[in-house]
């Protein structure tokens, strides 16, 4: 669950008719009839939703490369998956992470097919979170963008279950899905991914500006997708062990107010030779967010969203981090 600060994603409407003929040919010789994919529009509470996949873009992308071995694979992604993307979405867009071309482009397109293929179970998981979670936390209009995650996205599949999501604004979140996911960890991304769309738009850049604040962002996150989906556990928010939550207290004391992505990274990614843990930013985030919760039990999800990170800290038994 990467986070990006002030970026977006993707809207548009879909070309449900955009079967490519060289994909229909490949079907057919399969004896396998490929469903188009379908753009989902609904709204709830006055609030508008749209759930809309770019699995054939990727076909259109996979089909290729392989006709076409001597040409850049990356320069395909580009005119087939990342020219699309933005057209449909008016964002800015470059090739980078979550951008990014496959090298296991055969294993790429078999993994799109069945993800295709299930998208009507896909679209409904999603549907019944964003409901959900707009049930609890009643924000603005949202788009949800999805992908398949490349075959060698191994950190995704095997650690977080077949899920990887962005929140790029207030608006626009994307989600990569891997054809193992969990359909529970699914709906709890989702969920997740929306609670940072709500606090964006409470908070603006304020929401992600220093460390704490990066923290507190995905704590606050993790706290509302564990209310929505109780019986869901995420593998980032198993608690650290006593040896490292001292360690990593001591670095947010030091570093809650820089705005480092570089120190920031260290909490996200782990720092071994610091003693820090993978994921400790979710984890040390997620207890401080529980700690106000606890401490302040009448107050409400939407006035613990747009709480300051630092008035959210001084509630809670981790004050003694505020310098």
């Amino acid at each position: 669950m990467k986070r990006i600060v002030g970026l977006v994603i993707f809207v548009s409407v879909l070309l449900a008719s955009c079967s490519n003929d060289k994909v229909q040919d490949r079907e057919e010789e399969e004896g396998n009839k490929l469903p188009s994919q379908k753009e989902v529009s609904f709204s709830y509470e006055g609030k508008n939703f749209k759930i809309i996949p770019f699995y054939e873009e990727v076909l259109e992308y996979t089909d290729y490369v392989k006709k076409n071995p001597s040409e850049s694979n990356p320069s395909a992604y580009v005119e087939k998956v990342l020219k699309p993307l933005k057209e449909k979405s008016s964002l800015d867009l470059t090739l980078g992470y979550p951008f990014t071309s496959s090298t296991e482009v055969e294993q790429f397109e078999k993994n799109t097919i069945k993800l295709l293929q299930k998208q009507e179970q896909i679209n409904e998981l999603i549907q019944e979170a964003l409901i959900k979670s707009a049930e609890h936390l009643p924000g603005g209009d949202k788009n949800i963008y999805i992908m398949p995650l490349r075959p060698e996205d191994n950190f995704a599949i095997n650690k977080m279950e077949g899920v990887s999501g962005v929140t790029y604004n207030d608006k626009d979140i994307f989600i990569q899905i891997d054809t193992s996911f969990s359909e529970d960890m699914l709906k709890y991304l989702v969920t997740h991914e929306y609670h940072h769309a709500i606090n964006i738009l409470a908070n603006g850049e304020m929401a992600l500006y220093t460390v704490l604040d990066m923290i507190l962002f995905e704590g606050k996150a993790d706290s509302f997708a564990h209310f929505v989906y109780p019986e869901i556990s995420a593998p980032w928010t198993e608690p650290l062990s006593e040896e490292s939550t001292e360690i990593v207290l001591e670095e947010l004391r030091k570093n809650a107010d820089s705005t480092s992505g570089k120190i920031y990274k260290d909490f996200f990614h782990g720092n071994s030779a610091k003693g820090i843990p993978l994921w400790s930013d979710y984890k040390i985030g997620y207890e401080i967010t529980q700690s106000y919760i606890e401490n302040n039990p009448d107050t409400s999800i939407s006035k613990w969203t747009s709480l300051s990170s630092k008035d959210l800290l001084q509630n809670s038994e981790y004050n003694n981090l505020l310098k």
